[in-house]
């Protein structure tokens, strides 16, 4: 790179930023290689010979997206404002979340998903995949209680026009001894085998708190509770619980749980996780500190609370190293 003289910097800036060439033209006028006009391109704006100006600042969503993904090593983050009331909030929700999922899409993608109050909003926004070979797989267990209307899997794959590999089984079964037989027919055993090797998950993050959808759903009792207390967990995602620092907890129903294992979740590639509001924030947070989510899409008061956090954290971290150096 050192090669590239002044004047063949400025000529090729020109001809792509002023000029608005694509960067195969450039190179074809400069008879360069497409690789030679990117690096020089990306020269010129290090050593200043391209300053680029953007009238306004950053919007704020933007920004708080981009300072999540910095801060936590994300790869793909949606914020949306905070509105009025919850309901709002998760209508926004579910239009950044299907948004985003129509972005990382891709032909031959197997979508896993499993019932979730905060995913299910995203299905008025769905739109017919046209990205061949999609295939949506359950993560865990979908067959609900009749009040918990928050089933996602066969109304996305209706909507995006795809097929489905269900798990038609309660996600928490009576014995250990229930779950091995079910699980030894072939559809449910195929299935559960694919959902361990989805390409993309979009998943809830449920909190440890009286009210949650899985005690609303009567899986979760007052021992459970107590249970979760007593060991610390924050949180879990599909039925699978973790402490503040992200570590996996092991519970007393876990032989009884119908999804996909810990160990299999942390191989995933790419976990997308849909979580907003106080109740969730330590989840989230050890949802974060574990690592195992990738993506996240939340909101404007989330979004603050997760990163004040962290920065926090950091501003004591520095004190205490400062502190310690001067010993």
């Amino acid at each position: 790179m050192s090669a590239y003289s002044q004047e063949m910097l400025v000529a090729v800036s020109h001809l792509y930023y002023m000029e608005g060439l694509k960067q195969e033209d450039v190179a074809f006028r400069m008879n360069l290689s497409r690789l030679a006009v990117t690096r020089m391109l990306k020269k010129a704006r290090e050593e200043g010979v391209v300053q680029i100006t953007v009238k306004g600042p950053l919007p704020e969503l933007v920004g708080l997206a981009l300072r999540l993904e910095q801060a936590f090593g994300l790869k793909a983050v949606r914020v949306v404002q905070t509105a009025a009331t919850a309901d709002d909030t998760a209508a926004a929700m579910g239009r950044a979340g299907a948004e985003l999922l129509s972005h990382l899409l891709r032909p031959n993608v197997r979508l896993g998903v499993a019932w979730s109050r905060t995913v299910s909003s995203i299905l008025p926004y769905v739109r017919r995949a046209t990205r061949a070979g999609v295939i949506v797989n359950e993560l865990a267990g979908t067959y609900l209680a009749p009040n918990i209307p928050y089933s996602v899997s066969w109304q996305l794959a209706e909507k995006l026009g795809v097929p489905l590999e269900s798990v038609p089984m309660p996600v928490l079964v009576k014995s250990e001894h229930v779950r091995q037989i079910m699980l030894k027919e072939p559809m449910i055993r195929r299935a559960m085998a694919n959902a361990a090797r989805v390409d993309l998950a979009l998943v809830g993050l449920g909190n440890v708190l009286e009210g949650s959808s899985l005690e609303q759903s009567g899986y979760i009792t007052p021992s459970h509770l107590q249970e979760f207390k007593s060991k610390g967990a924050v949180g879990d995602i599909l039925m699978r619980y973790y402490d503040r620092d992200g570590r996996y907890i092991h519970m007393s129903f876990e032989k009884r749980t119908v999804s996909v294992s810990w160990d299999q979740l942390r191989k995933l590639p790419f976990i997308v996780a849909m979580a907003f509001g106080p109740a969730k924030i330590e989840a989230i947070n050890g949802a974060l500190a574990g690592g195992f989510i990738h993506g996240l899409v939340t909101d404007a008061s989330t979004a603050r609370t997760l990163l004040e956090g962290i920065e926090s954290r950091i501003d004591t971290e520095n004190e205490e190293s400062l502190l310690k150096r001067s010993k």
